[in-house]
């Protein structure tokens, strides 16, 4: 995994899935002053995303410290693309169908079944550029 550190270890605190909350949210890619109670700016603005019971394990991690939480999109979604479909596979293993498969992630990872599809099934095939499979009669046609 190509995760900074700081970000490894979040995702190992509180879970990809809400690391993932935190970038949709732009809450990544600026320091933060993570107090040790939760009368604070920062408890209300990441209870205020997560919910208290991650805030709260955010907290006793690196409560008094400031932490800078890399904003880094790309390798997130990566690694939250691995996970998704590790946990795709070990639902099925279980005996769900590979809808309720799906349904379970999109809830999980708050995204379309489309898009969880695309995930679990692997990226289509690129769209290759080449000869038209219509014929010039065809393309008359539509006016070409």
């Amino acid at each position: 995994m190509n995760l900074p550190p700081v970000i490894r270890d979040l995702a190992a605190l509180i879970g990809i899935e809400n690391v993932m909350v935190l970038l949709d949210h732009h809450m990544l890619g600026c320091d933060w002053r993570i107090s040790k109670t939760r009368d604070s700016e920062w408890y209300r603005e990441w209870s205020d995303v997560l919910g208290e019971g991650p805030t709260d394990v955010v907290m006793r991690a690196w409560g008094g410290e400031v932490v800078y939480f890399a904003n880094c999109a790309k390798v997130i979604q990566q690694e939250r693309d691995r996970a998704m479909v590790a946990q795709y596979d070990a639902l099925i293993a279980d005996g769900l169908s590979t809808r309720a498969a799906r349904r379970t992630l999109c809830r999980k990872f708050r995204l379309s079944d489309k898009r969880v599809r695309l995930i679990v099934n692997g990226a289509p095939p690129p769209v290759t550029q080449g000869p038209s499979i219509l014929t010039n009669e065809q393309l008359d046609m539509f006016g070409f």
